[in-house]
Order: C-alpha cells, then sequence, then structure tokens
C-alpha cells in the first residue's frame, strides 16, 4: 500500500511539473504610463478611473474625453503607446492605432528626406544618386581594425560582447539615445533614439535586438531614413530605459531593408548585394 502511495505521489509530481512547463507564458504587463484627463478602464464588468503605474490588458475598454489622453507602456519592449484619438477603445486598439500613425509618420518624413536629397543632388550634378542608386563609400561591412572570431558574423558579434569601446563601431554611424524634455518630472527617462550619418548618402536604419525566446526584431515597424550628414531623431517611437538592456545596436543600409535580410547578416558567410552599417551603442545602467 505505502508503495503505490509513493508512486501516486510521484506521479502527481510529474503531472504539476508538466502543467507548469507546458502552461502559456504569461503576456507582457501593460501600464498606464501617463494619463490626462478624467480617463476611465472597463475591466470585465468594473469602471475605474485611470491612474498612472496601473496594470492593464489588451481587452481592457478605454474612455477617453475630448480633452484626455492616455500612453500606454509595454513593459516587454519598453515603449510608450499613445492614444491618438478620443472616445471608446481597447487598450489593444490604442496600441494598434499608435503603431500605424507612428509608421505613417515616418513614411510621410521619408518622403521629405528623399525629396530633399532628390533636389540637392540635382543642383550639385555631383555627389549621390536618388535614393535605391546611391554611391557606395565603402565595400566593407566590418571596420578593419576589429578582430572577430572565426565562424561569427559583424552581427552577431555586436548582439554578443564586443569588448572593443563604441567608438571602434562608429565609422560610418553612431547611435545615440536623447532624453524627451518636458515639464512633467514622471518621465522615468523617456527618450528617443538618434542616429548620426556620416556619409554623403541617406540611409534607412533600424535597432536590432534578439533574446533567445522571440529571435531577432527590429523596434521601427517601417525604416526610416537618415539625411547625409546629420542626426536623425525618431521621434514618433518613445521608450524608456530598460535595466536589463546593456546595449542598442543600430543597422544602416543605402537600400530599404527587411526582417528577412538583417538575419541574413548572422550567417558569417553571407555577401549582400547591399552595403550595410552597423554600430552599437552601450548603456551605463
Amino acid at each position: 500500500m505505502r508503495t503505490i502511495r509513493i508512486k501516486q505521489l510521484l506521479a502527481a509530481v510529474f503531472l504539476t511539473a508538466c502543467a507548469v512547463l507546458l502552461a502559456p507564458k504569461a503576456t507582457a504587463s501593460l501600464q498606464i504610463y501617463k494619463v490626462k484627463g478624467e480617463v476611465t478602464v472597463k475591466s470585465n464588468a468594473k469602471t475605474v478611473k485611470a491612474q498612472r503605474r496601473a496594470t492593464v490588458v489588451a481587452d481592457d475598454v478605454l474612455t477617453i474625453p475630448a480633452d484626455g489622453s492616455v500612453d500606454i507602456l509595454d513593459s516587454e519592449t519598453h515603449r510608450i503607446y499613445s492614444s491618438t484619438q478620443t472616445g471608446k477603445m481597447s487598450v489593444k486598439s490604442l496600441m494598434k492605432k499608435a503603431e500605424s500613425q507612428a509608421a505613417n509618420i515616418t513614411r510621410n518624413i521619408n518622403r521629405k528626406v528623399i525629396s530633399a536629397v532628390a533636389d540637392n543632388a540635382t543642383q550639385k550634378r555631383s555627389g549621390y544618386d536618388a535614393m535605391g542608386m546611391a554611391i557606395h563609400e565603402t565595400d566593407a561591412v566590418v571596420p578593419t581594425l576589429i578582430n572577430i572570431p572565426d565562424s561569427m558574423s559583424y552581427l552577431t558579434y555586436l548582439l554578443a560582447n564586443p569588448t572593443e569601446d563604441d567608438s571602434a563601431h562608429q565609422s560610418f554611424i553612431s547611435l545615440a539615445c536623447r532624453q524627451i524634455e518636458t515639464e512633467d518630472d514622471n518621465t522615468d527617462g523617456a527618450f528617443n533614439f538618434v542616429l548620426h550619418n556620416s556619409t554623403a548618402q541617406p540611409l534607412y536604419f533600424n535597432i536590432v535586438a534578439k533574446d533567445e525566446e522571440k529571435g531577432l526584431r527590429l523596434f521601427f515597424r517601417r525604416n526610416p531614413i537618415a539625411s547625409p550628414k546629420s542626426d536623425t531623431a525618431v521621434e514618433e517611437y518613445i521608450y524608456i530605459p530598460d535595466n536589463d538592456t546593456e546595449k542598442y545596436v543600430a543597422i544602416a543600409s543605402d537600400h530599404n531593408f527587411s526582417l528577412k535580410d538583417v538575419k541574413h547578416l548572422l550567417n558569417d558567410d553571407y555577401t549582400p548585394k547591399d552595403t550595410y552599417y552597423l554600430t552599437i551603442l552601450t548603456i551605463n545602467n
């Protein structure tokens, strides 16, 4: 009888362990980052006043008055999504509309950059051509002074733990975080990414991140374009510092690129047809 009970206990422990391992992981926590006006949150059948730092879920319904607004913080990506409309909407809908608006802003800014570059090129009759036909200033993706281990691509190296100072990876582009200035003290260090393009050609760019669970991802839905020899701030995307993040890696190219293109750069034997520039920004937490 005792043997049977031991077996039953072991079986129960085994089933419990399996349930824990196989259970779906909790979704990222969403919080109200900032609220203006008499915004309310309806969760299930209960409606309460929206409060800063309050946790919400995607299906919660927000009611935003005509003079109100609300920002949602995704604790997984540390990105802030701002409401673009008033009225009733779910948290998920607010984030989706904010994402769409950011992509539209990027597209419109890119059009202006392309137009300015084309006009400047026509006036000078020299230098870079129109977008998609830029003159390569270098065919080397990797700066020659960096000693990358065998069987490792430059992107893989940067996503790992490079030992050099950031300056060693800033031959053509460099990345920075610009804190957002506001009268509100509750900013938590909110910032925009800024890319410095030291080349004489416009460059598409994005921020690359990699984790063990979700693999490679890009921060921006649409690649912004960095004007030649200038700083470009991506103001349509707002983030707050992440204590677990030690570095940000940026990638730029004279041609537009996708996540699929970036994944190819993880292969050490891959030779891209377009020129890519990579850089890193180390965070001192």
